[in-house]
C-alpha cells in the first residue's frame, strides 16, 4: 500500500512559502485560489480568473506552465478542462492553459495553509484572496455599497467595455465579420481587457451570436465552446442563471445553423425543463424571445418537412398534411409569442426579426398549404398581410438603424410578390403573362410603414427595388453576404424576366447568379437550380453556359426557405 505524502504547509504571508521553502507568489496563489473553489464548491477555476489575476502578462501560459511544475513538485494533483473524472496524468497539456482548473479528489485535505501564523480556513482564504463578499455571513455577498470590489469596479479602466461597445456597434450596423473588421478586432481586444468570467463570457457570448449572424459557423462554434468552458466550467451557471439560459439558446443557434434541428430541440428542452431556469424563461423577456423565435423556427422546419408535394407539373398547392398543419400554427403561435417578448424586452432589433419571421412564413405556410387549406383566402389578400408584416420590420430597420444591412427583408417582399405566379411552359410569352402583385398594391397595404419602399428606394417597379439593392452592395455602401446576393440576384432575374422577357439585363442577372451560385455551400444549391428550371427555355441556356447548371445535383431544403437568424441580421 502505498504512503500517502505528508502535509503540505502553504505560508500565505509574505514571503510565501511551502514546506519552509521559498515559493513563487503566482503559483501559491493560485493553489489557494484552487482550494477555496474546492470549499466553496465551484466547479474550479476558470482560465478568465487566472488572467484577471495576472492581468499585467501577455499570456497566462507562463505562469500557469510554472505554477503546475510547482505542483508536481510539491506532489499534489491538479487538473484541467471539463472531464473532472479523468487523472491529470491522462489529461491533454496542450489544452491545459483553457482551463478550468481543478483539484484532484482528495488532494486538499494535505493542503494546510496558515495566514499571519494561523491555519487560515475558507474564510481567510477568501480575505487573501480579495474575495471576502463570497465570505459574508451566510454565504451572501455584502451590500455592494459597503463592498471593496465596487469602489475598484468603479476606479478601473473601462477598456473592456469600449472595445464591446464598439463590437456590438459594428454588429448592429452591419459590419463584416471578416478578421480585419473593426468589429472582429473589437471583439479581440475585448476579450483581451476582460478582468473576470462575467466579462469574458459576456463578450464571447456576444462573438458568438456575431459570428452566427455573419454565417461564419465555425467561428461561432469556437466562440461557444470557449464561452461553455467559462460558464460551466467556472460556475457562472449557478451564479448568473440568464447566462445558463442564454447558453443554451446560443448552443440552439449553432446546432440550427448547421442543420441539427434535433439538437437545437434538445437545447431547447433542456432549458425549459430546468427547475431553476424557468424563472428566467418566465420573467426574462430578452431570453423568451429567443427561446420561442428558435422555437417557431424548429416548428417551422417540422411543418415545411410534413409536406408532400403536389403530382409533377400540378398547378396546386402541395397536399396538406395534419401534422404539418399543427405544426405551421405552432410555429406562428410562437413568432407571436416572440413578437410581444420582443416589445416587453424593450428591443428594436428583437421586434424587426420577429415582425419578418411573422411575415415570411405566414405566406410560406399558405403556399404550403398548411393553413387556410380550403383557400378560404385570396391569394393578394394573404401576400398583402405578409407584406405588413414584413414592411413592419423594414421600417423598424430604416427608422432605428438597426438590421445591419441585410437585405432579407427586400428579398422577402420580392418573392411574395411573385408567390402567386406559375408559368404555364417554358416560353417567354408564357412567363410575362404572370401577373406578380403590383407594387401600388404593395405600398398601400404596408401603410403607415411603406415609407422604405419609396421611390427613391427603387420601389417603382419590382426590378428596380432589386437593382437598387444590387447597387448599394456593388458600390460598398452595404456588404451583402454569399447567399443574401444569391437570393437577391435571383429576385432581380425573375422581375426582370417577367418585365422585360429575354432582354439584356435579364441575362446579365441570370449569368450573374449562376456563377454567384457556385459560392454557396452544396446544401444551399439545388433550391436555385430548382428555381432556373421555372425561366424560359432562353434564360435557362444563359444560366447553364454560366456554369450554374451542375447546381441542380447538390441538395438542401430551401434557398432560404425560412428567415434564419444566422446569415439574417
Amino acid at each position: 500500500m502505498p504512503l500517502r505524502p505528508p502535509p503540505l504547509i502553504v505560508d500565505l504571508s509574505p514571503p510565501c512559502r511551502v514546506d519552509g521553502q521559498p515559493a513563487r507568489p503566482q503559483s501559491v496563489w493560485l493553489l489557494a485560489r484552487l482550494r477555496y473553489a474546492q470549499l466553496a464548491g465551484e466547479d474550479g477555476v476558470t482560465a478568465a480568473t487566472v488572467r484577471a489575476r495576472f492581468a499585467r502578462a501577455a499570456d497566462i501560459r507562463m505562469p500557469v506552465s510554472r505554477a503546475f511544475a510547482d505542483f508536481r513538485r510539491w506532489q499534489v494533483a491538479v487538473g484541467w478542462g471539463l472531464e473532472r473524472g479523468t487523472a491529470p496524468a491522462r489529461l491533454d497539456p496542450a489544452r491545459r492553459s483553457q482551463g478550468p482548473f481543478w483539484l484532484a479528489p482528495g488532494a486538499g485535505r494535505r493542503l494546510a495553509f496558515m495566514l499571519d501564523g494561523k491555519r487560515a480556513g475558507r474564510a481567510a482564504l477568501a480575505r487573501y484572496l480579495d474575495l471576502a463578499s463570497a465570505a459574508a455571513p451566510g454565504g451572501e455577498a455584502q451590500d455592494v455599497a459597503a463592498a471593496p470590489a465596487g469602489l475598484g469596479y468603479a476606479l478601473a479602466e473601462p477598456a473592456f467595455w469600449n472595445h464591446l461597445t464598439h463590437a456590438m456597434r459594428g454588429l448592429r450596423m452591419g459590419a463584416p465579420g471578416s478578421p480585419d473588421s473593426g468589429m472582429a478586432a473589437a471583439f479581440q481586444a475585448a476579450r483581451r481587457c476582460a478582468s473576470d468570467d462575467f466579462q469574458h463570457a459576456l463578450v464571447l457570448l456576444k462573438e458568438s451570436l456575431a459570428w452566427r449572424r455573419n454565417d461564419e459557423l465555425e467561428r461561432c462554434r469556437a466562440a461557444l465552446y470557449r464561452f461553455d468552458r467559462i460558464v460551466i466550467g467556472g460556475g457562472l451557471s449557478q451564479s448568473l442563471p440568464t447566462f445558463a439560459a442564454m447558453a443554451h439558446v446560443v448552443r440552439g443557434w449553432e446546432r440550427y445553423a448547421r442543420g441539427d434541428t434535433a439538437a437545437a430541440r434538445a437545447e431547447l428542452d433542456s432549458l425549459a425543463a430546468a427547475r431553476a431556469l424557468r424563472p428566467v424563461l418566465r420573467y426574462n423577456p430578452r431570453v423568451r424571445f429567443e427561446y420561442l423565435n428558435l422555437g417557431a423556427l424548429l416548428h417551422k422546419h417540422d411543418a415545411i418537412a410534413a409536406t408532400q408535394p403536389a403530382p409533377s407539373g400540378a398547378r396546386q398547392p402541395r397536399r396538406r398534411s395534419t401534422a404539418g398543419a399543427k405544426a405551421a400554427q405552432a410555429a406562428l403561435a410562437a413568432f407571436s409569442g416572440a413578437l410581444q417578448a420582443a416589445y416587453e424586452a424593450d428591443s428594436v432589433e428583437a421586434a424587426q426579426h420577429a415582425a419578418a419571421n411573422l411575415g415570411w412564413c405566414l405566406w410560406l405556410f399558405w403556399q404550403h398549404g398548411l393553413i387556410d387549406g380550403e383557400r378560404a383566402l385570396a391569394p393578394a389578400a394573404v401576400q398583402c398581410q405578409a407584406m405588413r408584416w414584413l414592411g413592419l420590420s423594414e421600417w423598424i430597420c430604416d427608422r432605428f438603424g438597426v438590421g445591419g444591412g441585410s437585405a432579407w427583408n427586400l428579398i422577402f417582399l420580392l418573392r411574395v410578390a411573385r408567390g402567386n405566379c406559375r408559368p404555364a411552359d417554358g416560353s417567354v410569352a408564357a412567363f410575362r403573362a404572370q401577373q406578380p402583385l403590383r407594387v401600388a398594391d404593395a405600398v398601400e397595404a404596408l401603410r403607415p410603414f411603406h415609407a422604405p419602399l419609396a421611390p427613391a428606394k427603387g420601389f417603382v417597379r419590382w426590378s428596380s427595388a432589386a437593382a437598387f439593392a444590387i447597387e448599394e452592395h456593388d458600390s460598398g455602401h452595404a456588404r451583402l453576404g454569399a447567399l443574401q446576393l444569391a437570393n437577391l440576384l435571383l429576385e432581380s432575374a425573375w422581375h426582370l424576366t417577367r418585365e422585360e422577357g429575354g432582354s439584356r439585363a435579364a441575362c446579365a442577372a441570370i449569368e450573374r447568379l449562376a456563377r454567384q451560385v457556385r459560392a454557396l455551400r452544396p446544401a444551399e444549391r439545388r433550391f436555385f437550380a430548382d428555381q432556373v428550371r421555372a425561366f424560359p427555355d432562353t434564360l435557362r441556356a444563359v444560366a447553364g453556359e454560366a456554369g450554374g447548371a451542375g447546381a441542380a445535383d447538390e441538395t438542401s431544403a430551401s434557398g432560404r426557405g425560412t428567415r434564419r437568424r444566422a446569415p439574417a441580421r
